[in-house]
């Protein structure tokens, strides 16, 4: 199995060929193109690994035989791509060019004979390591995936750029190569699934309720259809195929709470706050841990049905018949909690003072956007720093400085110009508002 060290140990079996197999002995050096090796005299050849990719073709896919069952965990699967250069021993005199394209020839030769059946050669000379020795590091020794390598196409273009990055480095001679497939497994245990040991069959008439709608159940002559709702609201849930023994409303991230049952699928439910209502199940009240509280955003409305089922569970006999319970979610309904407003001071002031906002859900840390809307000048909730005057906003009462709002509105008429406020966290704005009257 390769580990991390596999992508080394693909540079290592490239060195240890070439040393090898190569006509003209040649010291082989594994470093970027622009630094000069210590301790290397003579001619060399310089392998680059300058690119390191994942393998489309195998990024999803198990080893054959390693697989972990029920749950996937596929190895890394990696393409390396070489940069290579070859250098004169002596890199002034006339000839110094011909020796470096002999040797890149030399060594174009050996990676087209020989690269693609590296696991099946031995070392035969002593520069190259112990005579005997397989050629491919022992990182890579038993992988299911050969390693192969090929000639890349790369154009003068690309390798230019390559080089233009190297800014104290000219230009040299130079071809790709890119070795095909490297793969690195996890080291952590697998969790494999016991066997099937006994097996169920169960049957029902049931089907999953559809929620058809959720709104906020509307009060005297409001119209049907608000989808903005404030904690401590009730809201109205039209669904079908909702007859079950058990039905339980979900709201956001909150336990699942038990509903009356319904005759005609309509349910009704409040927002809650900081405790769970009484329901069917537990008839008292309980609290909900801050960290669970429904926060102003989207809201998801689900029913989920709990009802009996019939079937019959076994091994290989005939089975026995059985009783059971089988939960069935319905869809998802999207709802928006807004913030609510109760309160401004104060009602009217110039652009200097502070406008004090009181209410539920106005302001919560994690929230990505929070505003104070003035009219149609948004001005954005945020902890004071520093000298600011404005106290630190808690959930029930914000603070914010008019100036910010005033200097994106019209200059006001002489008696003054009234302005809505709103509160908008993460796109779900109150609403019901209060005007402020702005003065000069």
């Amino acid at each position: 199995m390769a580990d991390h060290s596999a992508i080394a140990a693909v540079s290592r079996s490239l060195r240890t060929l070439l040393r090898d197999r190569m006509a003209i002995a040649s010291e082989v050096t594994l470093a970027p193109p622009d630094i000069e090796v210590a301790g290397i005299e003579g001619a060399r050849i310089n392998l680059y690994l300058y690119q390191v990719q994942e393998n489309p073709h195998l990024a999803n896919q198990e080893i054959p035989g390693s697989g972990s069952g029920g749950y996937g965990r596929p190895p890394l699967a990696l393409d390396l791509r070489y940069l290579m250069t070859t250098h004169s021993a002596i890199e002034t005199t006339a000839d110094a060019d011909l020796n470096a394209q002999t040797l890149l020839g030399d060594a174009m030769r050996v990676l087209h004979f020989f690269g693609n059946r590296i696991d099946a050669l031995n070392v035969t000379r002593a520069t190259a390591g112990t005579i005997g020795d397989p050629i491919l590091d022992p990182a890579l020794a038993g992988e299911y995936e050969r390693v192969k390598l090929r000639l890349h196409p790369g154009s003068l273009d690309d390798i230019t750029k390559l080089w233009s990055a190297l800014s104290e480095e000219n230009f040299r001679r130079s071809v790709v190569y890119e070795v095909k497939v490297v793969q690195i497994e996890t080291t952590e245990p697998a969790r494999r699934a016991p066997p099937v040991q006994s097996r169920q069959v169960l049957s029902g008439p049931n089907r999953r309720p559809v929620v058809r709608r959720a709104y906020v159940t509307p009060i005297g002559s409001e119209p049907i259809g608000e989808m903005r709702v404030s904690v401590g609201e009730e809201i109205s849930i039209e669904a079908d195929a909702a007859n079950a023994e058990r039905i339980y409303v979900r709201l956001g991230g909150l336990d699942p709470i038990r509903l009356p049952p319904s005759a005609d699928g309509r349910y009704r439910i409040r927002i809650p706050d900081d405790q769970y209502p009484p329901d069917l199940d537990i008839p008292a009240l309980r609290p909900i841990p801050p960290a669970q509280r429904l926060q102003p955003g989207l809201l998801e409305v689900q029913l989920i049905a709990m009802n009996g089922v019939e079937g019959v569970a076994g091994a290989l006999d005939r089975g026995a018949s059985l009783v059971a319970e089988r939960r069935f979610a319905s869809n998802v309904a999207l709802m928006q909690l807004v913030p609510e407003i109760t309160a401004i001071n104060p009602a009217a002031g110039s652009p200097g003072v502070l406008l004090q906002i009181h209410g539920t859900r106005l302001w919560w840390p994690a929230a990505r956007e929070a505003w104070t809307v003035i009219g149609d000048a948004a001005v954005r909730i945020r902890p004071p720093v520093g000298a600011d005057p404005w106290a630190a906003p808690t959930p029930i009462q914000i603070e914010i400085p008019v100036s910010e709002a005033a200097a994106l509105l019209p200059d006001p008429p002489p008696a003054g110009t009234a302005y809505p406020v709103a509160v908008e966290i993460d796109g779900a704005r109150s609403r019901r508002s209060f005007d402020f009257t702005l003065t000069p």
